[in-house]
C-alpha cells in the first residue's frame, strides 16, 4: 500500500492496541503500534506519517462504535487499522464493568456499522486485524468464537476492499511452531514477542 507524505495512520482497538498509550509520552504505548512505527522508521519512512493510537482497554465492538465519531471520523485518517473482538468473547466468563458477552450476530452488525460509517466519511484505506487469543487458544469454547469472528473479519475485509491482517492465524501458527516462546503475558495480552509478531504481520500485509 502506498501512502503520501503527511498521511495519518490511525490504530483502533482494545487493550492490545492501547498497551498503555495514555500514559506514554508519545501517545503510542508499548505494544505493536510503536513497533510498527519503529519498523517504518528503520526503512527511513517514519517522518512521512502521523501515527495515532486510540485503542482503549476493555473495549468491545459496542464501545468502539459508541466513540467512533470522536475517535475515528473526526481524526480523518488516511489509513485506518482496526483490531477488536477479544473482549466481545471474553465476557462469556462473566460481566466486567457491566459489559456482557456480545453474540456473533451483534458483533457482525457492530463491525459492519463501523465500516459503513468510515466509508461514508470518505475513509478509503482500511486494515482489519483478526482477533487474537484467549487462554493461548487452549480453551475450546472461546477459541471457537474467536475463529468464527476472524472468519467474519476476513470476509468483510474483502467486501469493503480492505486489507486483511491475519493476526489470529499468525499467532496460532507461531504458538504451534515455537511453543517454547512466551507469546502472551496472561493468555491474552501479547508479550513483547507477541506484539512483535503482530507488528510484522501488519507490515507484511500492508506491504509498507
Amino acid at each position: 500500500m502506498k501512502l503520501e507524505a503527511g498521511s495519518t495512520i490511525l490504530f483502533q482497538g482494545d487493550s492490545i492496541t492501547d498497551a498503555g498509550r495514555r500514559d506514554a509520552a508519545d501517545g503510542l504505548g508499548s505494544g505493536y503500534v510503536p513497533m510498527i512505527r519503529a519498523i517504518i522508521a528503520a526503512k527511513g519512512k517514519a517522518h512521512k506519517f502521523n501515527i495515532v493510537n486510540r485503542g482503549i482497554g476493555g473495549d468491545r465492538t459496542v464501545e468502539l462504535l459508541a466513540r467512533w465519531q470522536e475517535d475515528c471520523i473526526d481524526i480523518k485518517p488516511d489509513l485506518l487499522s482496526i483490531m477488536i473482538g477479544v473482549n466481545d468473547v471474553w465476557r462469556l466468563r462473566g460481566e466486567w464493568n457491566g459489559q456482557k458477552f456480545v453474540s456473533f450476530e451483534e458483533f457482525c452488525a457492530n463491525y459492519r456499522k463501523l465500516l459503513e460509517l468510515s466509508a461514508a466519511a470518505g475513509i478509503k484505506r482500511i486494515a482489519l486485524m483478526s482477533p487474537s487469543a484467549i487462554d493461548d487458544n487452549k480453551e475450546p469454547e472461546t477459541a471457537f468464537h474467536l475463529d468464527q469472528r476472524a472468519d467474519f473479519v476476513k470476509s468483510i475485509a474483502k467486501e469493503f476492499k480492505a486489507v486483511y491482517v491475519p493476526i489470529r492465524e499468525a499467532q496460532k501458527r507461531a504458538m504451534s511452531l515455537y511453543p517454547e516462546v512466551k507469546w502472551t503475558s496472561d493468555g491474552c495480552h501479547p508479550s513483547a514477542a507477541g506484539h512483535a509478531l503482530f507488528a510484522q504481520t501488519w507490515i507484511d500485509a500492508l506491504e509498507l
